[in-house]
């Protein structure tokens, strides 16, 4: 009697003691919330690739490839010879994008700049682009439009690029190019007023006034 009564005590200690372990045990799983069966198993999940890394494709956190705008207010993306922020008299379409690329030429009395969207801006009332003159006033550079371009024109007389058609101060009255003067002419979609077709430009071409 005396060998199982004390078998049953060892019994008792031992089942009191596996209580307390699963207790503690409980009781630590109690304060880590829900705890799942890879918790248990000790599986550790892979990392969400758009957490922790600077922002992953398409969430927002990084540039997806578009690159930011400079600003500072300068003159991206014009000729380096343009070295003062550029005074706009029409539209200021700086910021349009270059679509298409102008040559600039002289002929007897025409001035000549083909490009490769005089037949692909859409017209809007018979025209569908303007031409532009960068020109150089004090010390200041200032962009006007001088005219308007009919579908697939490309040929102006150069008498257009002066005061009575680009009409905005210092760009007025009596002001044209001097000989020898350097001016940028570019050409853009519809700016000189609000009427607008496309909003997209070309490169500006520095000349020497003939």
């Amino acid at each position: 009697m005396m060998k199982i009564g004390a078998r049953w005590v060892l019994i008792f200690v031992v089942m009191a003691l596996v209580a307390m372990m699963v207790g503690c045990e409980t009781a630590t799983m109690d304060n880590q919330g829900n705890i799942s069966l890879d918790d248990l198993e000790g599986i550790v999940p892979e990392p969400d690739p758009g957490e922790g890394n600077g922002g992953g494709e398409g969430d927002g956190g990084g540039n997806d490839g578009v690159q930011p705008d400079p600003g500072g207010g300068g003159n991206a993306g014009f000729p380096a010879e343009i070295d003062t922020p550029i005074k706009w008299m029409h539209t200021d379409v700086s910021k349009w994008p270059v679509t298409t690329t102008v040559n600039v030429s002289f002929s007897g009395d025409k001035i000549q700049f083909p490009y490769d969207k005089a037949k692909t801006w859409r017209a809007v009332d018979g025209v569908n682009a303007n031409p532009w003159v960068i020109a150089k006033v004090n010390g200041q550079w200032y962009a006007a439009t001088f005219e308007w371009l009919r579908f697939g024109q490309t040929v102006k007389p150069m008498y257009t690029v002066r005061g009575d058609h680009t009409k905005s101060p210092p760009l007025s009255g009596n002001w044209a190019p001097k000989k020898g003067e350097r001016v940028g002419i570019f050409v853009s979609g519809l700016a000189r007023t609000k009427t607008r077709n496309h909003q997209e430009r070309s490169n500006v071409v520095m000349v020497t006034w003939p």
